[in-house]
C-alpha cells in the first residue's frame, strides 16, 4: 500500500484486502526447498502457507467482529476477554489494529504503508500474585511487507528479522512482561482495511533456562484499521531540505507536527482556511518553533473535513536566525470543537 500527497481523504477507500493466496509449491525445485512444519503447512523463507491447520482452525471459533485469547504458564488468562463497554479497556486498550508506534526494538509505521501492528487484550494473572487480575495483552508487529494468506514466524522485538513477527506478552503497567526467547506462528487470513488473524506462540521474561514462560493462542476476525493523526511534509532550514512522515501528538487543539514544530488551531476551528502566525489570533494557527530561532511567521492552514476528523494542508514561512520554510499535509487529526 501506498499514499502520495494530496490523496489522504481517499487513500483508505481505495486499500482492498488481499485475496487467500495460500503459497503452493510450483514445480519440482520449489517442492524440494520446501519444509513442512508441525501443523501441514509448507514454510520457505520464513514465510508459510497456513494449509488450513490449526491457526485456521483457531479462525473458526471466533465470529467477524470478535477476538480470542488465552495465556497459561506463569501468567494466566481468566477468560473475562476484553470489551468497548468495560472501562478498563476504553481508548488504547480496546483491541486495536493500527500502524506500529515505534519505541525501542519496535517498528514504526504509516497509515498507507504500515508496518501494522495488532493488540488484543483480555485479563489475567501472574503466579507471583494470582488474586491480582490486571489487563494483559498480546501484540504482534507484521513486517511492512506482510500479505494475506501467509504464515509468520513470531520472534521477540530485539531478534525479529524482517520478515518475522515482533511480539511479546505483558501485564497491565509493565507489571510483567514476557518478551524473550519468543517463537510461534501468525496466520494473516485477512489483511487490508480490516484483519484477521490467529497466533500461537511462547516467551519468557528472561534469557537463560530458569526464565518464566508463558504461551498464548488466539485469533481475531475483521478487526477495523485505525488510523493514526499524521503528517508529511517538506521542511527547508536555511537552505537545506528535508521530507519528513512522522505520527502527530495532539492535545486538545495543539498539534506537535515534528523537528520542535508546535501548530496551535483556534478554539472551534472546523473546515475553511486559517492565516498561520507567530503569536495567539482568535481566527488564525499559531506556530511555534522550538529548534530554531525564529521572529516571524506567515502562511495559510486549510482544514478539509474527513469524516468525524479532519485533513489539512499548509504552507509556513518563518523567518529570523534561522530561515524555515514548510510545506505539507497533516492527516487524520482530532480537533476540539468545543
Amino acid at each position: 500500500m501506498s499514499m502520495s500527497r494530496g490523496s489522504q481523504g481517499t487513500w483508505l477507500a481505495g486499500m482492498t484486502l488481499v485475496g487467500l493466496g495460500l503459497l503452493t509449491a510450483c514445480g519440482d525445485e520449489s517442492a524440494s526447498s520446501a519444509v513442512q512444519t508441525d501443523d501441514g503447512a509448507s514454510q520457505q523463507g520464513g514465510v508459510q502457507s497456513d494449509g488450513g491447520g490449526e491457526l485456521a482452525g483457531l479462525l473458526e471459533r471466533v465470529e467477524s467482529g470478535e477476538s480470542m485469547i488465552s495465556i497459561s504458564g506463569a501468567a494466566t488468562s481468566t477468560g473475562e476477554y476484553t470489551t468497548a463497554d468495560d472501562p478498563r479497556y476504553g481508548g488504547v486498550s480496546n483491541d486495536i489494529f493500527r500502524p506500529a508506534l515505534g519505541g525501542g526494538s519496535s517498528r514504526r509505521g504509516s497509515n498507507a504503508e504500515g508496518p501494522y501492528v495488532i493488540s488484543i487484550y483480555t485479563d489475567a494473572t501472574h503466579e507471583d500474585d494470582p488474586d491480582n487480575v490486571v489487563r494483559a495483552w498480546v501484540s504482534l508487529v507484521l513486517p511492512a511487507a506482510a500479505e494475506a494468506g501467509k504464515n509468520y514466524e513470531v520472534a521477540s522485538f530485539a531478534d525479529a528479522e524482517d520478515h518475522q513477527v515482533q511480539a511479546h506478552v505483558r501485564g497491565d503497567g509493565m507489571g510483567w512482561s514476557f518478551s524473550r526467547q519468543v517463537s510461534g506462528s501468525v496466520y494473516l487470513e485477512a489483511f487490508g482495511e480490516r484483519v484477521s488473524a490467529a497466533w500461537l506462540l511462547e516467551a519468557a521474561d528472561g534469557r537463560g533456562e530458569e526464565a518464566s514462560r508463558v504461551a498464548s493462542e488466539g485469533a481475531v476476525k475483521d478487526l477495523p484499521l485505525t488510523l493514526q493523526s499524521e503528517a508529511e511534509y517538506d521542511i527547508t532550514v536555511n537552505g537545506e531540505t528535508e521530507t519528513t512522515l512522522s505520527r502527530i501528538t495532539a492535545r486538545d487543539n495543539m498539534l506537535i507536527v515534528g523537528h520542535g514544530i508546535y501548530l496551535y488551531l483556534p478554539a472551534g476551528a472546523t473546515a475553511g482556511s486559517y492565516p498561520v502566525q507567530e503569536g495567539r489570533g482568535d481566527d488564525a494557527v499559531r506556530a511555534q518553533f522550538t529548534q530554531h530561532d525564529i521572529d516571524e511567521v506567515s502562511g495559510e492552514l486549510t482544514l478539509v473535513a474527513n469524516g468525524e476528523r479532519y485533513d489539512a494542508e499548509f504552507n509556513i514561512d518563518a523567518s529570523g536566525e534561522d530561515d524555515v520554510a514548510l510545506a505539507g499535509d497533516l492527516r487524520w487529526i482530532a480537533l476540539d470543537e468545543g
